[in-house]
């Protein structure tokens, strides 16, 4: 029988298998509700996964990384699309990469190939232009040089619900050694969204209205904000304005053909049968497809206790107070 003595003395051989820095950075520990560690590093008030950290950034070291990323060199053409985490990344990059191919075709390679957070500067250096880097880090990390010649930015919102439930499928599907990155309950998981102690620190509503204010304070700043709700309902509309931002040619076939191509069940099949998806066979438990699973909207009905949502929506009107961005909950 397991005693609270037990699961106390667990955790701290738990804890104690972490070291208490990583890269000179404090690693500070959360337990999920199965008493597993969560473990995490803050990098300039941005909370990265130890795990996900030491296995994907480039010689493991965040912060040097983050200083590299910084300081890349902007190319004419350019462009960046920047999300929180579980905001359509991949939809978008997608979308991006045919249209500027001019071509509704699947590439082999995965949007993880042109992340900042991923790859190091020589690979950053390496890429094909039009280059269509793609990143989770906040405002305040994106390289100073892109921001200063003023190269185009999307920027996709989805709301803060679904996120949090997409987020938490996200984690539980990802490994940390033997075990996964989160093994908790979803209102274990949900009470971590809120105490900020994952992405950007004031969370998600920091990461979106960062952009929104920057966008009011730049208005000649080429910057285009959409609603991850707003391409589902209309694809065809959303890519048109996509096209129409990154001045390049097309067609109403082309504009339906990427539709149809980047419709979240094709896109999900793509991954398995053509994309050479390397993030599934690094950190995916048990190597299950994990970045693509329903892509609707109101999938947090499903997962959102009534007080949970109740909470939830109390918790939002402090975070929105004042700003401007209207988000849809349900289609």
């Amino acid at each position: 029988m397991t005693t609270k003595e037990n699961e106390s003395s667990s955790k701290t051989e738990e804890h104690a298998s972490f070291p208490n820095e990583f890269n000179g950075l404090p690693v500070e520990i959360d337990y999920d509700g199965a008493g597993l560690p969560f473990p995490t590093i803050i990098v300039d008030d941005h909370t990265f996964l130890l795990s996900v950290t030491k296995t994907m950034v480039p010689g493991g070291n965040i912060v040097e990384h983050v200083q590299t990323i910084r300081n890349i060199i902007a190319r004419d053409d350019d462009v960046l699309i920047c999300t929180y985490r579980k905001s359509g990344t991949h939809w978008i990059w997608e979308i991006v990469s045919m249209l500027r191919k001019g071509k509704a075709e699947y590439d082999t390679k995965v949007k993880e190939t042109a992340m900042l957070e991923f790859i190091s500067k020589d690979q950053i250096e390496a890429l094909e232009s039009p280059r269509n880097l793609n990143t989770h880090f906040p405002l305040r990390m994106l390289p100073k040089d892109l921001l200063d010649k003023k190269r185009k930015i999307i920027h996709v919102m989805r709301n803060p619900k679904d996120v949090a439930v997409s987020m938490y499928h996200h984690f539980k599907s990802m490994r940390a050694g033997v075990g996964t990155v989160y093994s908790g309950t979803f209102s274990e998981f949900l009470a971590l969204f809120f105490s900020l102690e994952l992405g950007a620190k004031g969370g998600w509503n920091k990461y979106v209205r960062d952009f929104e204010t920057f966008a009011k304070d730049n208005l000649d700043y080429p910057i285009l904000n959409l609603y991850f709700e707003d391409i589902k309902q209309d694809p065809k509309r959303e890519i048109t304005k996509v096209a129409k931002f990154l001045d390049v040619p097309y067609t109403e076939e082309l504009i339906t053909a990427v539709a149809e191509r980047c419709e979240f069940e094709n896109l999900k099949k793509a991954n398995h049968e053509i994309k050479d998806d390397f993030i599934t066979r690094k950190i995916a438990h048990d190597g299950r497809q994990f970045m693509y699973r329903k892509g609707t909207v109101g999938d947090w009905k499903n997962w959102f206790t009534v007080a949970q949502n109740e909470l939830f929506d109390e918790t939002y009107e402090r975070w929105m107070s004042g700003s401007e961005l209207k988000f849809k909950f349900s289609l």
